[in-house]
């Protein structure tokens, strides 16, 4: 295989370590994914460290295996972060152009970004990612990259996400244990909203809602931009908890039960049938009906929905769940019903599943399964940076304002990492 850049990307997720390897293919101008997988781990709840060595050696077995398919080390490691110790909110910046040439530079852009971030925060919070999100010249919004344009007063809007710092150190000891370094780090919902969202969808008003087994993730899109975002320290690994206390089953049994037969909405309970169910201890069996299942997982998939309802509204966004629709993703937008039990609970007009678009990844099927949707966003997210500033290296100037503007963001390292 011939050498290429290759960009490790590293999803800590609800008890398991999943991370791929990428590298840009200038043929097909898309990231080609040449390896993957998915590790589980004892030493990881919720997106944090209860185990520094059991998640040190998840992480190196993960990271292992695709160095040896892709039969070269990364390049570089980035890490995309959950858990309820995230924090997630906007701010506003500015600066003042005084000198008499009132031409915008990126240093210009870099101050009043700079600015922005320049926010109180708990003392024991360090802040993950500044991610800009428009620009205003003399308060004229609606700009993307202002560099090169007149004005006196810049403005800019920022998403800033904050963690729990001895969480974050943690984690990123866990990775550095075994020898490996974080290029970057990123909150995870930002690089999945970016890589599952339509251009349409980002322009409308979005919820996207990442369903995860131990964790679930939820922000909103607005006009290109993430306005709220929230991690709630609960999945949908509670149906197969609840399965288990209703039936008295083991833990493979209720999993399987509830891959196989469980629907979130009485609509998609297409027949009604019997379902074997093995005892705790394996030599007994008996029999319930599919509906008994849908009695179990249905409540608890409505008292989910409502309390991120509640978390929106209070975060004074109700107002958008009567105009906007949902996105689902994760391992429990899979249950049939899902999309149903959502709408309804949340008031919204549409909700459907969605995976990372295929026209920015190319990759063999199996790596389209929700297990790999994160770590392949954070992939596509991350290669952004890399390939600008391999394609176009060298003197600042000779780059497009875009690209100068991008570069400035990775070199002022406010992406996070």
């Amino acid at each position: 295989m011939a050498k290429t850049n290759l960009i490790a990307a590293l999803d800590i997720g609800s008890g398991k370590v999943t991370a791929v390897a990428a590298a840009y293919d200038a043929e097909t101008n898309s990231l080609r994914v040449v390896a993957g997988k998915s590790v589980p781990c004892r030493g990881l709840k919720k997106g944090m460290v209860s185990d520094i060595r059991e998640a040190s050696s998840s992480i190196t077995e993960a990271i292992n295996y695709i160095e040896e398919k892709a039969e070269q080390d990364i390049n570089a490691l980035y890490v995309a972060l959950r858990g309820d110790h995230l924090e997630s909110f906007t701010n506003h910046g500015t600066y003042n152009i005084s000198r008499a040439n009132k031409e915008i530079t990126s240093e210009d852009i870099e101050q009043a970004i700079s600015n922005a971030r320049s926010v109180p925060i708990k003392i024991d919070n360090e802040i993950i990612s500044v991610v800009p999100q428009g620009f205003s010249i003399d308060r004229k919004g609606g700009i993307t990259n202002p560099e090169g344009m007149d004005g006196s007063l810049l403005e800019v809007d920022v998403h800033i996400t904050t963690g729990l710092s001895s969480c974050v150190n943690n984690l990123m000891k866990a990775i550095t244990r075994p020898g490996f370094r974080v290029d970057g780090k990123f909150y995870g919902l930002v690089c999945l909203a970016e890589c599952v969202l339509s251009p349409e969808e980002k322009e409308s008003y979005c919820l996207i809602i990442d369903l995860g087994g131990e964790t679930i993730s939820v922000g909103i899109w607005a006009e290109g931009a993430l306005i709220f975002a929230k991690d709630f320290p609960f999945g949908c690994d509670v149906f197969t908890r609840d399965i288990i206390n209703a039936l008295h089953t083991p833990k493979a049994s209720a999993t399987e039960i509830k891959e196989r037969y469980g629907v979130a909405y009485p609509a998609y309970l297409e027949e009604e049938t019997t379902i074997e169910v093995p005892s705790m201890d394996g030599k007994n069996s008996s029999e319930i009906k599919k509906s008994y299942l849908l009695d179990i997982i249905q409540p608890r998939a409505e008292e989910l929905f409502e309390t991120i309802r509640e978390s929106i509204e209070k975060a004074g966004f109700g107002d958008f769940l009567k105009e906007g629709y949902a996105v689902l993703t994760g391992g429990g937008s899979l249950m049939p019903g899902i999309e149903a039990q959502c709408c309804q609970t949340l008031g919204l007009k549409e909700a459907h599943k969605a995976t990372v678009q295929r026209d920015i990844i190319d990759a063999e099927e199996k790596y389209f399964d929700p297990m790999y949707t994160t770590a392949l966003s954070l992939a596509a997210y991350a290669a952004r940076r890399e390939m600008i500033a391999e394609e176009h290296g060298g003197d600042l100037a000779s780059r497009s304002p875009i690209l100068k503007f991008f570069n400035m963001l990775k070199n002022s390292n406010i992406f996070g990492g």
